[in-house]
């Protein structure tokens, strides 16, 4: 090869980085789209206390809801809330209907092909529920022949039911509503039931004639939660990483957490 042959591959090669530079900067552009929009489109799914659609206002309210604000309020920008569920909040955010996913998502390998995620700044766990009646202490006790034990299909809960649940039968129920498997137990159709635990406690708190109780303090499995960013939007998944560090260093999303807790 000649000298200018030379000199033509380094130049071409220059280039080929520069382009591949530019389009990667395109791709984590997010944060200065928001920015100049003023405003911040988040995907919310119904899970209490955590994100609630409240009837009487139509409006969303919750933890994440009031750490959104609080991030917004930072950027100086509005929020536009944008409904969706756990089925469809990743494909809505990925068709850019919503800029990132404020919903009480848990980490998960499957969902980190699909998604980013943020730092995590809450933990939730999964735990058995069995009705008051029932003399069950121990997950021996409910894993017997005939026995039923409902969970949401297609939900976090449902492989770890499947896994511990060899001799009982495992129902699954097709439905968004987070505590369908609760009910399934109340109204005698099944014997237990896997599920989130702060979920279905508020849900038993805002309904106390239901009579369901926890089957032990054990839990079967934690999950973190955090929020979930377009892939490849790194500079915008670290801004809400550093904004939610800050938070919890400065103690506000502890006393978030408490209000909602109560």
């Amino acid at each position: 090869m000649t000298f200018f042959g030379k000199i033509a591959m380094v130049a071409l090669a220059a280039l080929a980085v520069s382009a591949h530079a530019t389009t990667a900067r395109a791709d984590d552009n997010l944060l200065k789209t928001i920015k100049d929009r003023g405003k911040m489109r988040v995907c919310y799914a119904e899970y209490a206390p955590w994100n609630i659609k409240n009837p009487a206002t139509n409006k969303w309210e919750g933890v994440n809801i009031e750490i959104v604000d609080l991030i917004a309020k930072q950027l100086k920008v509005e929020v536009e809330d944008v409904d969706a569920t756990f089925g469809t909040a990743i494909p809505s955010m990925n068709a850019q209907k919503c800029d990132f996913i404020g919903a009480a998502f848990y980490i998960s390998p499957a969902r980190a092909e699909l998604i980013s995620y943020t730092r995590p700044f809450a933990t939730d766990g999964t735990t058995t529920f069995v009705t008051a009646a029932s003399s069950a202490k121990t997950l021996a006790e409910l894993d017997q022949p005939g026995k039923l034990i409902a969970v949401r299909s297609g939900s976090y809960e449902e492989p770890i039911a499947k896994r511990l649940f060899t001799k009982a039968q495992v129902k699954t129920l097709t439905a968004d509503a987070g505590a369908i498997q609760l009910l399934e137990i109340a109204a005698g159709r099944a014997d237990g039931a896997l599920g989130s635990l702060y979920g279905n406690l508020n849900f038993l708190k805002n309904n106390p004639n239901m009579k369901v109780r926890l089957l032990n303090d054990e839990l079967l499995s934690r999950q973190s939660i955090a929020f979930a960013v377009p892939a490849r939007e790194y500079f915008f998944r670290d801004y809400l990483s550093t904004a939610l560090l800050t938070m919890e260093e400065n103690g506000q999303i502890k006393q978030i957490v408490d209000k909602w807790f109560k």
